[in-house]
């Protein structure tokens, strides 16, 4: 499940806006979950100072509540806890892991938030790999020892299977923050913002052209960066994930950081990227990681059936094919 979150989307205000965006567009920025924040709006200085008060004390919440790098933070103390009874935790975090079990039995475990082990054990977690590829019994093992239906869930209380099951929010929680803050800037009447968190976005109203906000989706070119696709989110929330930036090789086989659950391995299909719309930026982020492990075929079709706006770039012998499922083609610019 992991996949490191590339920024694929280009927030291409000043590319759309020719650089000259009106006085009455205020960007905000700022650091949050181990990457960037980035937040266009349209309001005047003293209600944006305001509210950037406001943006920072809510991801700091966010953060102290779900993030895995904070020995104290709430999920970290739960992960540290040997306690196999039903522990209380804060609607906030018991809403996040609930709806991450809830797109793991939708996808048939393909969007796991227990795989951490594995992502330690294949040295994901660190910048550096050693190209080492784990023992095939340790991945057995490992495989025993995960598993999103190891979790229960009682009255605002989580409980887990056993002592040494963890939990990690990445590939969701940040989606989750995006959608926090739109909801904030809703409440104090903004009717024009961009929000994003380390690639996952939210959007409303027009762009300082007065035109409806345009994302860009990255072409998978390693050595460059190349805008693929233009298109128009309606006011979704959007996430993106893929690792062809991303991976180690070995003895002429190449290792994705994508591992699947379900495998405890790296992917080893062609897709290299998908883009999801979904009106919870939090399940945008949540499906985009599992549309990653499904792979091209199995993604498209739970797509369609679930009529779920997604844009894929599959990789050929020449170079990449987009493929979209008809809820996106709509979006296409």
């Amino acid at each position: 499940m992991f996949s490191v979150r590339i920024i694929f989307f280009i927030i291409i205000v000043c590319f759309i806006s020719a650089c000259q965006p009106e006085s009455s567009y205020i960007h905000l920025n700022g650091f949050t979950m181990g990457t960037t924040y980035q937040i266009t709006l349209k309001t005047d200085q003293k209600t944006a100072a305001n509210l950037q008060q406001n943006i920072d004390t809510e991801l700091l919440k966010i953060n102290q509540l779900m993030s895995t790098y904070i020995d104290d933070s709430e999920l970290s103390l739960f992960n540290q806890s040997t306690s196999v009874t039903c522990q209380n935790i804060s609607d906030e975090t018991y809403y996040v892991i609930k709806s991450a079990i809830d797109v793991s039995k939708e996808t048939q475990g393909k969007f796991d938030v227990t795989i951490g082990p594995l992502i330690l054990e294949w040295g994901f977690d660190k910048k550096h790999t050693d190209d080492r590829v784990p023992n095939e019994l340790i991945i057995e093992r490992l495989l025993q020892q995960i598993g999103y239906n190891k979790i229960h869930f009682g009255d605002h209380c989580i409980q887990k299977q056993h002592a040494s099951l963890s939990i990690n929010l990445s590939a969701i929680a940040k989606g989750y923050g995006v959608d926090q803050i739109a909801q904030l800037l809703k409440n104090n009447l903004v009717e024009n913002y961009l929000v994003e968190i380390g690639g996952e976005t939210a959007s409303k109203g027009v762009n300082p052209k007065l035109i409806p906000w345009r994302l860009a989706i990255e072409a998978p070119i390693e050595k460059k960066r190349q805008i693929q696709q233009i298109f128009s989110p309606s006011g979704l929330g959007v996430a993106t994930s893929g690792d062809y930036r991303n991976y180690f090789e070995k003895d002429g086989v190449r290792f994705s950081h994508t591992i699947d659950p379900t495998t405890g391995k790296p992917i080893t299909h062609n897709l290299v990227s998908v883009t999801v719309l979904h009106q919870q930026t939090m399940l945008a982020d949540a499906y985009a990681t599992a549309f990653m492990v499904m792979g091209a075929d199995q993604a498209i079709v739970f797509a369609e059936q679930n009529n779920l706006p997604i844009y894929l770039l599959v990789k050929n012998e020449n170079g990449f094919d987009a493929v979209y499922t008809s809820a996106f083609k709509k979006h296409l610019l």
